[in-house]
């Protein structure tokens, strides 16, 4: 009589089981997702953010037209470089020591003074801005957002979560997962915009060799792994087409770095 009511009990289990999948089945809970945020929208909680930022940040934009000029223009060469974004990227400078470039949403790339001041050429930089343009292509800065906050919070448009987000770009890195294929990105995007891809790797050099500059605390590439020698391989590991032909750019680097506030130019 025992094990016939322990048979009953099990079969009972089974079924209610079954039952509760079949409803799961039915009606699932679906987990929020990047892909249910279109490009239109983001692009608008782009500059919705971008603005709070400005306004609500000691960020402040830099109006040197030189210097504004040659960031512009190595965006544009990488834009060009580029096929079928669904993006239009906006590049803006900001008066900051720190040494910094982060990512909006919609395509928007910050960089700072600081950034500038540390890179010793324009390809550094285009090493740096095709990174982050690996995070928006695939969608790793709205991603992190809505997994953070939701798609409801988000695009609610509240002051106060316009500062979280605020927080949340400014000073919290990508996963590791998500900065290897960035690198990755990078590297293809600079090797088809006639750029040595592995400049890149000069430039994650520089960074590993000056950890303890303080100013280097919120880059995002830093603060998620400060740790730069697998990184650096991976970058070196990556040869160009034997047809590659490197297209130097036309800046003049140092009369840029000479527009930097203050007259700081890097040693």
């Amino acid at each position: 009589m025992m094990r016939t009511s322990i048979i009953r009990d099990l079969v009972i289990l089974l079924v209610i089981f079954g039952f509760i999948w079949g409803i799961i089945s039915l009606f699932p809970v679906f987990p929020e997702k990047v892909e249910l945020v279109s490009i239109e929208r983001e692009q608008e909680l782009g500059e919705t953010y971008l603005e709070a930022i400005l306004k609500n940040s000691d960020f402040e934009e830099v109006t040197s037209e030189e210097m504004t000029n040659a960031v512009e223009a190595i965006g544009l060469r990488l834009e060009n470089a580029l096929e079928g974004s669904e993006y239009d990227y906006r590049y803006l400078v900001v008066d900051d020591k720190m040494i910094n470039a982060f990512t909006l949403p919609g395509g928007n790339i910050i960089v700072t003074t600081g950034l500038i001041e540390f890179c010793g050429s324009p390809e550094e930089l285009a090493g740096v801005m095709a990174h982050e343009m690996g995070h928006v292509e695939m969608r790793h800065v709205v991603s992190r957002l809505v997994k953070e906050l939701g798609i409801a919070i988000l695009t609610s448009g509240d002051q106060f979560v316009m500062g979280e987000v605020t927080r949340i770009i400014t000073s919290t890195g990508f996963d590791r997962k998500q900065e290897q294929s960035a690198d990755l990105f990078a590297c293809e995007l600079l090797e088809d915009a006639g750029i040595e891809p592995r400049t890149l790797a000069t430039f994650f050099r520089k960074l590993r060799d000056d950890q303890d500059n303080e100013l280097l605390e919120k880059f995002e590439i830093v603060s998620t792994h400060p740790n730069f020698t697998h990184r650096i391989r991976e970058v070196l590991e990556y040869v160009p087409d034997e047809n590659f032909e490197e297209i130097p750019m036309e800046i003049e680097w140092e009369e840029v770095k000479g527009q930097l506030p203050e007259g700081r130019v890097s040693k």
